[in-house]
């Protein structure tokens, strides 16, 4: 059975919108980001740190993933963005655990995958300044982003 994931702040009713007429309803679209816990032989977690060249989130440490783009699978979203901003290949095995959170133009679900590392060398992506492999009982030491921080009261990562 699916957990209610409950967002870290409630949709707004009425008009938020300032370019829209009072009292027209504004909703906000539904996005889909995803999300990787890769772990090395001696069960590391990957962790990368967004560099300051970053809109959202600058010098906080998440888990590699992002958006689902339009028409493409979840799957193939996961192994492309962490490709994408850490040259790793990878193949999910399960679903760790969800997410939601607001940002100013879209609701986001998160969907955290563990997954298998198939090969490669991290290389970072310029969103990207850093990485480290940290044992899972140190990671709430670094500075998390707020969907971690989220992800990890709920979920176990060991």
């Amino acid at each position: 059975m699916l957990e209610r994931v409950p967002f870290m702040s409630e949709p707004k009713r009425g008009n938020t919108d300032p370019g829209k007429k009072a009292g027209a309803a504004s909703i906000k679209p539904w996005g889909l980001a995803v999300r990787a816990i890769i772990r090395d032989g001696k069960k590391r977690v990957l962790l990368i740190r967004r560099s300051a060249q970053c809109g959202h989130f600058a010098g906080q440490w998440e888990f590699p993933g992002g958006k689902v783009d339009a028409g493409e699978t979840i799957d193939g979203a996961l192994c492309r963005e962490v490709g994408e901003e850490t040259g790793l290949k990878v193949s999910p095995t399960g679903v760790a655990g969800a997410t939601a959170f607001e940002m100013a133009k879209v609701h986001v679900v998160l969907v955290y995958f563990d997954v298998v590392l198939r090969g490669g060398k991290v290389r970072l992506s310029a969103e990207h300044d850093g990485f480290a492999w940290v044992e899972p009982a140190k990671i709430r030491k670094l500075d998390l982003s707020p969907q971690i921080q989220t992800f990890l009261r709920r979920h176990a990562v060991n």
